[in-house]
């Protein structure tokens, strides 16, 4: 019984870091959010376009002054 909460958990907390990305994005209102999390979802698998998600969930978008 412990070892499906454990198994639970770890799944749970792995979600999290592998959606981070769009997790952002929506949590700033980004206005690609939707772009981030398919992009996300599809080759968030891979380093380069899960690291590539969430420099754009970082960045504002251009001509997008803050303020």
């Amino acid at each position: 019984m412990g070892v499906g909460l454990f198994n639970l958990i770890a799944l749970l907390l792995l979600a999290a870091v592998y959606f981070l990305p769009s997790l952002l994005a929506w949590r700033k209102r980004h206005p690609w959010r939707d772009r981030i999390l398919i992009a996300n979802a599809l080759l968030g698998w891979t380093v380069i376009g899960w690291v590539t998600c969430l420099v754009m969930a970082l960045r504002q978008p251009a001509g997008k002054m803050s303020g």
